[in-house]
């Protein structure tokens, strides 16, 4: 029993069509080609110290890059206050991106370019959850800049793991009912011989 086979016909554009496509293809040529030229046009321009705008504009997109995680990161660090607010969807949020940018206008020209550097240290906080005791690599941001401004890694750690080894001091919330019931005791214990001589 013979199939018969069906044709494959492709799809012919019509005129129209095709030159729709020709003028959406040179309209996105035109658009990529001048947002290459106006960055050339930039880039010419750059003075040889960055304007306070600029600069803003640097941490900022850097900042934005870095991700959630370390948003916080640098939240806890610089103690930002963590306001939420609503959300398009109707949750609320952290916006660390509006925290940031505020931060970043009230700082001086020399704190943007020590949080420049500080945004990029922060990735090195993260420790893999496969092996979290990994040591830093020394090829790392923060390693190679704690060697360049002296800090000793080594004596950090050693501090650090001698403070967390130090055993917890017992909270006073935990002794304070033991105390009660030994007092609540000796009222009993005096009734009780009140009530014996009488």
């Amino acid at each position: 029993m013979r199939h018969s086979q069906s044709r494959v016909t492709r799809y012919q554009p019509t005129p129209q069509e095709q030159a729709q496509r020709k003028k959406e293809a040179l309209a996105e040529r035109v658009e990529k080609l001048s947002r290459v030229r106006v960055l050339e046009a930039i880039r010419r321009k750059l003075p040889d110290v960055l304007s306070r705008h600029d600069l803003e504009m640097v941490v900022l997109d850097y900042f934005r890059r870095l991700g959630h995680v370390n948003h916080r990161r640098l939240s806890k660090l610089y103690a930002w206050e963590e306001k939420k607010s609503k959300t398009s969807w109707g949750t609320e949020t952290v916006d660390y991106e509006k925290i940031a940018a505020a931060a970043a206008q009230a700082m001086k020209t020399a704190d943007i370019h020590r949080f420049l550097v500080v945004c990029a240290l922060v990735s090195d906080l993260y420790c893999p959850g496969y092996n979290p005791s990994q040591a830093l690599e020394k090829t790392s941001n923060l390693a190679r800049t704690a060697i360049r401004y002296k800090v000793d890694s080594a004596r950090v750690a050693s501090a650090v793991r001698a403070e967390l080894s130090k055993p917890k001091s017992k909270v006073k919330d935990e002794t304070q009912p033991a105390k009660k019931l030994t007092t609540r005791t000796a009222l009993q214990h005096k009734r009780s011989s009140r009530q014996r001589s009488n």
